[in-house]
């Protein structure tokens, strides 16, 4: 029983292609909320064991949200891509659930995604 993760990846989840390091612009009743880039992973539960072994679950999907705020915060959030599904439907029609609010959100397209990555949240191209 390994110490680490085996190195797999979590099957992708076709639903959520169009959303793979995508970025897009957020609003509140029009008003400028803030920039959304999403990130896909996987990542793994341990199940049992300690110290030198462990076991683990089957590999899963993960999103990390990071989001600019307009007014200058940051916020961010990981979850399990599974919960997100029921959300499909509201990205799709451009609206993104957020603490309580529903924003509006522009997605951007491969090279508006490519400069907010890059320029607004500092991060490198996924692996």
């Amino acid at each position: 029983m390994p110490f680490r993760p085996p190195l797999s990846h979590a099957e992708p989840d076709p639903r959520f292609d169009p959303y793979r390091e995508r970025a897009g612009v957020l609003a509140d009743q029009g008003e400028p909320f803030g920039v959304l880039y999403l990130r896909f992973d996987t990542c793994w539960s341990q199940r049992g064991g300690h110290l030198w072994w462990r076991r683990w679950s089957e590999p899963r999907e993960q999103v990390t949200g990071y989001l600019a705020l307009h007014y200058g915060g940051f916020d961010d959030f990981v979850e399990d891509a599974d919960t997100f599904v029921e959300e499909l439907d509201d990205w799709d029609r451009g609206l993104f659930p957020y603490r309580g609010l529903i924003l509006t959100v522009k997605w951007l397209d491969d090279e508006g995604s490519r400069r907010a990555r890059s320029d607004t949240f500092g991060l490198d191209a996924s692996h």
